[in-house]
């Protein structure tokens, strides 16, 4: 795929996320020919769409050069980062819940069945694996903002089933609502239709986090 084809399919994506202004009724009020008023309409519906995406951007970032969009989870690369703290994966996860308590949160049992403690806030339910290596699910579409100087690309994680791979870098994410950001080491994000998992881990690899991926989803040819 193009990065053309790429950059074409990172906007269809975030579609859904913006509040779209009502396209104005430019060519009722105008006295032009069928043509030129086809054509005016064209060019203000595309105006529109470009604006909307644009003030999509908080204004105090800095120039987006892409957008990456995948379920509750928006990616913005930037020129400059802004301001987040350097915290312990563990910190800020929430409660201890158990899994009962999950399963009411995300709407099915949390994966893997075999895992260790669960901590449950503002509907993410969140465990330490090995690494040590933070894994997070959300069933909700919540909406998890990160801004990226690194590097970013599509990966399939299983048949059907895409994903983000963020890596080098760290990068900042806004992880709870209200929360302050932190500084985030490589990443795996990706999404069913039912939920959206995120794996966390400064020294994670790229196939490390796939095969993780793929034995959480149960899809391990392993």
């Amino acid at each position: 795929m193009t990065e053309r084809e790429h950059l074409e399919r990172d906007l269809r994506s975030l579609g859904p996320t913006v509040a779209w202004p009502p396209t104005p009724d430019v060519a009722s009020r105008l006295e032009l020919s069928p043509r030129r008023r086809r054509a005016l309409v064209a060019a203000v519906a595309l105006a529109v769409v470009a604006l909307a995406a644009a003030f999509a951007v908080p204004q105090s970032r800095s120039a987006i050069l892409r957008f990456f969009h995948l379920r509750g989870v928006s990616v913005e690369r930037v020129g400059t980062l802004p301001r987040a703290q350097e915290l312990p994966l563990a910190a800020g996860l929430g409660s201890p819940v158990d899994d009962a308590g999950a399963l009411s949160v995300l709407g099915g049992p949390f994966l893997p069945a075999v895992h260790g403690t669960l901590y449950g806030r503002d509907g993410i339910v969140s465990t330490l694996l090995r690494g040590p290596v933070l894994l997070s699910e959300f069933g909700a579409p919540e909406f998890l903002k990160k801004f990226v100087t690194s590097n970013v690309e599509w990966v399939d994680v299983a048949p059907g089933v895409q994903g983000l791979w963020i890596s080098g870098a760290p990068h900042v994410v806004f992880f709870f609502p209200g929360a302050s950001p932190r500084l985030a080491g490589n990443v795996l994000v990706w999404a069913t239709d039912t939920r959206t998992f995120r794996l966390e881990g400064r020294d994670l690899g790229r196939n490390d986090a796939l095969r993780l991926a793929r034995e959480i989803m149960g899809t391990s040819k392993g």
